[in-house]
């Protein structure tokens, strides 16, 4: 019996794979392939080394052969922005104007690499020390069933042209606001908190939160004022509590939350932003700057905190791509295949974390495969992504990709669907 819903499970994955893939329309066939064999090698391998991936997909011919057929098309300087604005394209119908995108920057630590172009000294955001590598760029897109998609990811290296983190984050806006219609609301950390980002978001971006440092000063009632001087005169008339995960067991928190009207001013034409501010029970501080298209405050303040407090779901999202998928392994000699194998590794996340999501529940219960160690029910709705990308990658295992020839006239194309050998 067991076996028979692993296949059925297996299957499932299959297809929910192929209609993916069949949003991406914008690709040539040949990077269409190579893109759905990469991204099969990911999920297969749970690694980003290239041998690894074209090990996994279990071809009846040598490695180098094959390897050499896929660098043909993930080595092509325009192959990261197709990709990525194909993949947009097909998840853009999907995101919603209450939706939160949640941008973070993470870095790729490559301690003992020294041949790989773009190289350059990064701060290792685990060790805190400074080493060579590569600072990255992802945004995720969450809604308020915490349903992640990841959207976006990319490496920069001032090496390789960069001019600053702050045009990075600014193409990144741009590049998905075309794309997805300037919608859902844009949140940032204190990296953001400064005069040309806040600048740019607030006249481009039709909504954002972005955290303050406690020296930043706002405008308030004609007058500029350090925000953790301004704490002093606000009144905390509302409240939250969330509930959070801390060492295995669930812990309820409570937050007094003040918001305020501000003034913001660019090139003496001026904005109605609001400011946000939250306290827990231990005193802490955290200062939000708030665009939004709601006119009722409290709205706007429950707004603002609730998407402000899913920025652990990206912090979480890069543990995961470091220790289960292997990322600061990635070994490519040209800083065009990182930037490929970051956007398929995307691809094959959103497959995790997005596609399969009407079957999580299935596959850590129907599997075979028992990762629920506690047997308790918190263990199916926390952040469930390690355990889907195990059992994902084991049922996999035995599944190729095989060449379908559709003869009818309109149709004649090579395409490739599963051969279901488990």
């Amino acid at each position: 019996m067991k076996q028979f819903a692993t296949k059925i499970l297996t299957k499932r994955i299959q297809i929910n794979f192929n209609q993916y893939f069949s949003k991406i329309l914008t690709l040539s066939k040949a990077e269409h392939k190579a893109l759905k064999e990469l991204t099969l090698g990911i999920l297969k391998s749970k690694h980003i080394h290239i041998n690894k991936i074209v090990s996994s997909l279990q071809e009846d011919i040598k490695l180098k052969d094959v390897a050499k057929r896929l660098s043909r098309q993930y080595l092509k300087n325009n192959f990261w922005e197709k990709v990525t604005t194909s993949h947009i394209q097909a998840l853009s119908k999907s995101i919603k104007k209450e939706d939160y995108l949640i941008w973070d920057g993470t870095d790729i630590s490559k301690k003992y690499a020294k041949f790989m172009e773009g190289l350059e000294f990064v701060r290792n955001g685990d060790t805190k020390t400074i080493g060579l590598g590569y600072n990255v760029l992802n945004v995720n897109v969450i809604n308020s069933s915490k349903e992640i998609k990841p959207l976006y990811s990319k490496a920069y290296s001032f090496e390789m042209g960069a001019k600053s983190e702050n045009n990075e984050i600014k193409s990144a806006a741009s590049f998905i606001k075309n794309i997805t219609g300037n919608i859902g609301m844009w949140i940032l950390d204190r990296g953001a908190d400064n005069t040309i980002l806040k600048d740019y978001f607030v006249e481009s971006i039709n909504q954002f939160v972005i955290r303050l440092k406690r020296n930043t000063k706002v405008n308030y009632k004609g007058k500029d004022i350090r925000v953790d001087k301004l704490v002093n005169k606000l009144t905390f008339t509302q409240s939250q509590t969330v509930t959070k995960v801390k060492k295995n067991k669930r812990v309820q928190e409570t937050y007094d939350l003040s918001i305020v009207e501000i003034d913001y001013a660019i090139r003496s034409k001026k904005y109605k932003l609001h400011l946000v501010v939250t306290k827990n029970k231990k005193g802490g501080l955290a200062y939000l700057l708030v665009k939004s298209n709601k006119e009722n405050q409290f709205e706007i303040l429950e707004q603002a905190f609730k998407g402000y407090g899913y920025r652990w779901s990206i912090e979480e999202y890069h543990r995961h791509i470091k220790q289960e998928y292997n990322l600061e392994d990635i070994q490519m000699r040209t800083f065009t295949g990182i930037q490929s194998i970051l956007a398929v590794l995307t691809i094959a996340m959103n497959i995790i974390y997005n596609e399969l999501k009407s079957i999580h529940i299935k596959l850590l219960l129907d599997s075979g495969i028992n990762l629920l160690n506690k047997n308790a029910v918190w263990e199916l709705y926390n952040f469930i992504y390690y355990k889907i990308a195990k059992i994902t990658a084991v049922l996999m295992t035995n599944v190729k990709f095989r060449h379908k020839v559709d003869y009818e006239p309109n149709l004649l194309r090579n395409q490739l669907s599963f051969n279901f050998n488990v």
